[in-house]
């Protein structure tokens, strides 16, 4: 949830409300998407990520996605920044 949240913001921010709402919807007709919630058990393996990787600049979107990505022990990931490589997994495209 938090990446499209974040990603929303981008849309709306830099390019306007209409493309915000495009965004969402494409994201509300994307049949197979699984958003996954965000509970307090998920915040505080947010923090531990936190913790962990300190000094690296990675944002709280960035840390959630790591703890899915180990959660649900995914190996290789679409993204455009390098820090979701940061526990091991595969990210591409390559930079």
């Amino acid at each position: 949830m938090l990446i499209v949240a974040e990603a929303y913001s981008w849309f709306l921010h830099r390019m306007g409300e209409e493309q915000a709402r495009a965004f969402r919807k494409l994201v509300d007709s994307m049949r197979g998407l699984q958003i996954y919630p965000v509970t307090k058990q998920h915040h505080l393996e947010v923090a531990r990520i936190l913790d962990r990787y300190r000094g690296s600049k990675l944002t709280y979107v960035d840390a959630s996605s790591l703890a899915f990505l180990g959660q649900k022990k995914i190996k290789r990931v679409w993204a455009t920044d390098h820090h979701l490589g940061l526990a091991g997994a595969e990210v591409v495209p390559l930079f």
